[in-house]
């Protein structure tokens, strides 16, 4: 009886380890596949962040002529051209 009642109860831990085996490998699975999303959303930030460093490298290697000076007022000030015409709408 003491053996039967000892069998049992080794099958019972058994089985209790294994699905707590089980338990653990899908909890992690799951925060496997979220922590591989959120990075593929770094990289896609990373990757933006890397091309506007490209943009502001290439504005800084670019020459200091008349024509950036323009540019740059333009951007940076709104001012315009005396020749520009300039149009408002309502939006």
């Amino acid at each position: 009886m003491k053996s039967i009642i000892s069998n049992i109860f080794f099958k019972i831990a058994v089985l209790l380890f294994a699905v707590l085996c089980i338990v653990s490998v899908v909890r992690l699975q799951l925060k496997n596949n979220d922590l591989k999303s959120d990075a593929a959303a770094l990289q896609a930030k990373i990757d933006e962040e890397e091309r506007k460093v490209g943009e502001l490298k290439n504005k800084l290697d670019a020459p200091f002529d008349e024509e950036y000076i323009i540019e740059l007022a333009k951007e940076k000030l709104h001012l315009r051209l005396p020749e520009e015409i300039i149009f408002y709408t309502d939006n």
